[in-house]
């Protein structure tokens, strides 16, 4: 069998063999004539025997009868161009041909697979699986097959024909299922009905395929989104909803309710957990306290709150900064010190400034008042200053145990000569209020204010390393890149680095990115060399004291006097600047690093740097981007000039030149793209020599150019006050690029201050125009302090500055400007020097107290040792401390 369309265009004329009838022939003149079209999909065996003749066969739908043609030789042509596009079609799995009326020929073959006389409909769709039972499906026209399911026709010719009486039952009870939509409704399911996903009328089918069609269509609506229909594979009859009685529905409703008051129930036992336990209770309205509760709490907290020492702190790893998850921990402790040496400070300089009151008051008393105010008077004076000596004692206890604790392996610290001057102080308010008259007429003096007001100083100096720590805290822990300084290792490489250069020693510091900055807390708390001087210098003064009282009392053999001169003699021997001196430097020179970029943790950071002679520097943070200016091109070619720049700029990114950022617009307009470098070498002195797809790239002078035999062509363009730089590619020249460099006006001021502190500077450069006398030149510094690496060691620069570390020792840290790098480090060397100078002055003036005051009290007593004169003295030699360090800027 076979579909046949019309072909108006090519009619058919009826010349066959004499087996074809005169009847057949009138017919065939009346209708329409076909072009068989199933030859274009199958070579059939009839077209293979009917070849010899030139004959066709055409089978026709109307009498059932065969009918020939004969085909011309262009009729062939156009059947195997038919018949090639018929196949490409197929292929695709779709098979359309269209009239000139529009319209689209069903797509549907029909094979000879049955008789002419069988009852194609009932035979063929006894053979579906689900729809045997189907008997109403009837064909319309063989032409266009329609298949008419009617589900209630269907269902009547169904129970007319069973006989089996189970499977009637079978069919016929009610199954109840529930909808996808709705709840509670009955819905009872007879009879599969078939309903396309869309309105379609027909069906059509490829000749042989029936059956698999039509079953595969029936699987199909089996599968169909909705869910009446894959959940039930049967028809839906109209919902029924049950009866439901009244005390039922009154039932329901009241379950209903009672689940809505459990589920409201459990939604607010879950709330109350998560305010609990997930997220923050809300803020207790504390009631204000009033001025009276105030002040006992800052008595409690002086009362009760111990100190831990700088040394103390120095010793506790577990307190350190070890992880990010500790940064809020310690960021509090350090607040919390903050808060507690404020206040230890405050209370101290009131105590000193109620002594020296006090002493001021007894120092004015004439004669006459002494005589009225009598032996009470004296004693209620010496009463109240051995009351503020005891607050004193007991806000300030645990510097006085932890300096007390060292004596006994007759070593120091810088608590130890303040705990001597407050235990002599003690003893002698203790001895006042037995002996009060000669205190009081001016035989004897208090000196107790003397270590109220060291103690004062002291408590500063640590408030201002908190200080300090807090600041540098906040650099380390903020979210921005960290580079750590170190020192380059191999002493051998780092004296061949600097020599020739102003360095004097092969120590030469670097940086590298680090990803955790350790031991902070450590570092910062280390004590500086005026603590530790002071600590070894006390054991010496404790034992002078001792021996001038022991003296003393031999020569006046007074109590009085000899408690008077041991505690004069403790209290001169005093450090009083022994934290402010190293800490207010280092302050203001911390508070400076951070602002240029750098984090300086302590003085151990100023030990480890302070022997540095030189920096490793690339050209390209010497230049970094907008500092290289291109004043103007010379172009050598016209063909692929941007292309060639591109792999001229590739192969300057690569090598990290200074050059780079030039092309940076011109990478830009191609979509920041640049092509793969192969390699890339840079030859000392000429330039870089790389390849990329094959091509050779020579970016560099013209000693380069001339070594690689390219030829420059002369344009006569001036080049005077500019550095050049040739590009060729594939042995040809491409442009000549003429360039400015400009120093950075940020890094200027730090490289020459560094250079001032002794640095030099080794720079490694893959561009041939960056020089030593060019770097000098354009940031002002002498042209002994800078060299150029070679490649050899060009490359070690790279290699230790480019690595990257997970943990480093927060000795120093930068944000990767090497300026700040180089500017911390000679702020480093400068501040030592300035703290060795502060050192030696403090000990000067520590020394000649102890022999001006030994001498002045066996010489005519203690009586000469006023407090007036002991203040002059201790605030003149603590200022020229100070001063002297803070002189020159480090």
């Amino acid at each position: 069998m076979g579909i046949f369309r019309k072909d108006k265009d090519k009619p058919v004329r009826p010349t066959g063999p004499e087996e074809v009838t005169a009847n057949a022939a009138d017919e065939a003149e009346q209708e329409e004539e076909y072009t068989d079209i199933n030859a274009a999909v199958t070579e059939s065996s009839s077209e293979s025997q009917n070849e010899s003749d030139g004959m066709e066969e055409i089978y026709s739908t109307h009498d059932k009868r065969i009918k020939y043609k004969r085909l011309a030789p262009i009729e062939e042509e156009a059947a195997l161009k038919r018949k090639a596009a018929t196949k490409r079609e197929l292929v695709r799995g779709k098979l359309e041909f269209s009239s000139d009326g529009g319209y689209i020929a069903p797509e549907v073959e029909l094979e000879a697979e049955i008789a002419p006389d069988a009852v194609v409909a009932e035979d063929i769709i006894e053979d579906v699986h689900e729809v045997k039972s189907l008997r109403s499906v009837y064909i319309q026209d063989i032409d266009e097959i329609d298949i008419s399911l009617d589900p209630m026709e269907n269902l009547r010719e169904y129970e007319r024909r069973a006989t089996d009486k189970e499977r009637y039952e079978e069919r016929h009870t009610p199954k109840v299922v529930i909808p996808y939509q709705s709840t509670g409704e009955k819905i009872v399911s007879r009879v599969p009905m078939y309903q396309h996903d869309s309105k379609i009328e027909k069906i059509f089918l490829k000749a042989g395929k029936f059956t698999e069609v039509v079953e595969s269509e029936y699987d199909e609506y089996l599968r169909s989104d909705d869910p009446t229909i894959s959940k039930n594979y049967h028809a839906m009859q109209k919902a029924i909803k049950p009866r439901q009685s009244l005390l039922f529905t009154l039932s329901q409703m009241a379950q209903k309710r009672k689940e809505e008051a459990e589920q409201h129930k459990e939604q607010k036992v879950q709330k109350e957990v998560r305010e609990n336990f997930d997220e923050e209770p809300a803020p207790i309205q504390k009631k204000k306290p009033s001025a009276v509760g105030r002040f006992f709490r800052v008595i409690g907290t002086l009362v009760t709150h111990s100190f831990a020492t700088q040394s103390a702190k120095t010793n506790s790893n577990s307190s350190d900064y070890n992880s990010r998850e500790d940064e809020q921990y310690v960021l509090n402790d350090i607040k919390e010190n903050i808060k507690h040496l404020a206040i230890h400070t405050v209370v101290f300089g009131l105590i000193a400034v109620t002594m020296l009151v006090l002493q001021i008051l007894i120092g004015s008393l004439t004669d006459k008042t002494r005589e009225s105010i009598g032996v009470g008077g004296a004693v209620l004076i010496c009463g109240v200053n051995l009351l503020l000596t005891l607050g004193m004692g007991v806000v300030a206890r645990g510097y006085v145990v932890d300096g007390l604790r060292p004596l006994a392996r007759l070593s120091g610290n810088s608590d130890t000569g303040f705990a001597l001057a407050y235990t002599g102080c003690l003893l002698q308010s203790i001895v006042a209020m037995f002996a009060a008259p000669t205190f009081i007429n001016g035989e004897h003096h208090l000196y107790s204010f003397v270590a109220a007001f060291a103690l004062m100083l002291n408590t500063l100096g640590r408030l201002l390393m908190a200080i300090r720590v807090k600041s540098n805290f906040s650099f380390i822990t903020s979210h921005s890149p960290a580079y750590a300084a170190k020192i380059y290792k191999d002493e051998e490489t780092a004296r061949r680095m600097v020599s020739g250069t102003t360095a004097s020693k092969g120590v030469v510091a670097y940086q590298h990115v680090t990803r955790f900055l350790s031991d902070f807390l450590k570092i910062s708390y280390a004590p500086d060399p005026s603590e530790e001087v002071s600590g070894k210098v006390t054991p010496i003064t404790v034992i002078s004291s001792l021996f001038v009282t022991v003296v003393y009392a031999i020569i006046f053999k007074s109590i009085p006097g000899t408690v008077s001169a041991l505690s004069v003699m403790l209290c001169i021997s005093v450090p009083f600047t022994a934290l402010l001196a190293g800490n207010i430097p280092m302050l203001l020179f911390s508070k400076r690093m951070l602002k240029e970029g750098a984090m300086v943790a302590g003085y151990p950071s100023v030990r480890q740097f302070c022997d540095t002679s030189a920096v490793m520097v690339s050209a390209a943070e010497l230049f970094p981007k907008g500092c290289v200016r291109l004043d103007e091109i010379v172009p050598y070619q016209r063909l692929r000039v941007d292309e060639n720049l591109l792999m001229a700029a590739a192969i300057l990114r690569e090598a990290n030149s200074p050059i780079a950022p030039v092309f940076d617009e011109l990478v830009q307009e191609n979509s920041g793209r640049l092509p793969n470098v192969e390699s890339a070498i840079y030859e000392d002195k000429s330039g870089l020599v790389g390849w990329i797809n094959g091509e050779r790239v020579l970016v560099g002078n013209m000693t380069l150019m001339n070594r690689y035999h390219i030829t420059i062509p002369d344009r006569g363009t001036i080049t005077k006050n500019k550095q050049v730089t040739y590009v060729a590619v594939s042995g040809q020249a491409v442009a000549m690029l003429l360039l400015r460099y400009l120093p950075s006006n940020i890094s200027m001021p730090q490289l020459q201050r560094a250079e001032d502190h002794g640095l030099a500077f080794v720079v490694s450069t893959p561009d041939p125009n960056v020089t030593a006398e060019m770097i000098a030149e354009a940031y002002g510094i002498f042209y002994r302090s800078v060299k150029i690496m070679p490649t050899g060691y060009a490359n070690t620069i790279d290699e230790v500055t480019s690595k990257v570390e997970e943990t480093s020792r927060a000795y120093l840290a930068t944000r990767g400007r090497v300026s700040s790098l180089a500017r911390a480090v000679g702020g480093c060397i400068g501040i030592k020097s300035n703290i060795t100078l502060g050192i030696v002055i403090e000990i000067f003036g520590l020394v000649l107290g102890v022999l001006l005051c030994a001498t002045l009290a066996l010489y005519s007593s203690v009586a000469r040792l006023s407090i007036v004169e002991l203040m002059i003295y201790i605030l003149f030699w603590a200022a020229a401390t100070i001063i002297a360090e803070l002189i020159r800027r480090p």
